[in-house]
Formats: structure tokens, C-alpha cells, sequence
């Protein structure tokens, strides 16, 4: 009976911790991005009270180390965008034409070109600099 109890008395407190704990903050992630190129295009699909919802298009630039040459990328409210100095954007601050560096959740369709959701994404503020 002794341990039973300590069993439960031990559950009790870790579901308390892992409960109490909160929202995690975002950050980038620390990997090669799925694709870096720029937007070719950018269409708005709706809004949220915080942010828009966009579907970009975007084109690898040459030579670049991500994985896709092409991608159709969807934007949500839980995608991170920051500049390349770790400032937080919007997604309505995306521009066509943009420099971007852009990381997907989870898995894509192997389309032509790839479609994903974008988890984070790194925005140039300055032409050709990323």
C-alpha cells in the first residue's frame, strides 16, 4: 500500500510540472532549410485576428543547399517568420520577390513542385542578402 501511494504521489507531482510548464516559445530551427530562393508569388487566403494566411510560391535560387527547387508553401498562424536579423514579422510583411529561407512541418506532397506548410521562415530585408 506504501508504494502504491508513493507511485501515485510521484505521478501527481510530474503531471503538475509537465501541466504547469506553458507555451514554449518558437524559434527557428537550426538546420538546413527546406528551400532558399524567392517569392515568385504570394496570395493572400484569409486572416486570423493576429495574421494573415498566405500561399507563396517560391523558386530556388541557384546553387542553393535546400532540398526542393520549388515549393508551394502555406502560411498560418503558427508559422514563424523573422528577418535575417531575428526580428518577428508578419506574414503580410512578405513581399513578392523577397529572399526567404523556409523550413517545413512535418510532411510535404511530392508534387512539382513540393507542397508544404512552412514552420518557420527567414526573410530577407535587404535585395539579395539572406
Amino acid at each position: 500500500m506504501n508504494i502504491l501511494f508513493k507511485i501515485l504521489a510521484y505521478s501527481f507531482v510530474i503531471v503538475s510540472i509537465v501541466s504547469c510548464r506553458g507555451d514554449e516559445p518558437k524559434r527557428m530551427p537550426d538546420t538546413i532549410p527546406d528551400i532558399k530562393g524567392s517569392i515568385t508569388s504570394l496570395t493572400e487566403t484569409g486572416t486570423t485576428q493576429k495574421n494573415s494566411r498566405l500561399q507563396l510560391m517560391v523558386e530556388a535560387e541557384k546553387g542553393n543547399k535546400g532540398i526542393y527547387p520549388q515549393a508551394s508553401v502555406k502560411v498560418d498562424e503558427n508559422t514563424l517568420i523573422e528577418d535575417n536579423n531575428g526580428k518577428r514579422l508578419k506574414a503580410g510583411q512578405l513581399r513578392q520577390g523577397q529572399l526567404v529561407e523556409i523550413w517545413f512541418d512535418g510532411a510535404v506532397m511530392e508534387s512539382m513542385p513540393v507542397q508544404g506548410t512552412a514552420i518557420a521562415i527567414r526573410a530577407s530585408t535587404q535585395p539579395d542578402k539572406l
